[in-house]
């Protein structure tokens, strides 16, 4: 009885431990560009998160949050944006929760030939 309640130990033992879930990283997600309104998700339980807006030519402005319980935070910036405006938004939690959301929207005119060829007459018959 004692050898099979040690075999029976042993191979309990030696099987791998069911892996804990990998971590989700640290998303951002725009919600709303008037005002500005960016989302994010899995950042620490109540972590104070810091995002700064840059744009192109370097103007930056900063807001700080703190996420819920579950780690998800909606932060508003007091200013319109353009809906076609690029910028970049980077979260830093205290805790070392990082995340980028970068914006690029394709709304510039297409340079090159027009999506459908012109239709031109027919030719006149030679003679």
């Amino acid at each position: 009885m004692r050898i099979v309640a040690a075999a029976v130990l042993t191979l309990v033992l030696a099987l791998p431990a069911p892996a804990a879930p990998a971590p989700q990283r640290a998303s951002l997600k725009l919600v709303s560009t008037s005002p500005l309104v960016i989302g994010g998700k899995h950042f620490g339980a109540r972590e104070a998160v810091l995002l700064t807006y840059q744009t192109p030519d370097l103007s930056r402005r900063v807001v700080g949050v703190r996420a819920k319980r579950d780690g998800s935070f909606r932060a508003t910036f007091d200013f319109r944006l353009d809906r076609c405006a690029v910028f970049t938004v980077r979260a830093a939690g205290l805790r070392g929760t990082r995340a980028v959301l970068q914006v690029e929207p394709a709304c510039e005119k297409r340079k090159g030939p027009p999506k459908r060829a012109p239709v031109l007459p027919p030719e006149p018959p030679r003679r």
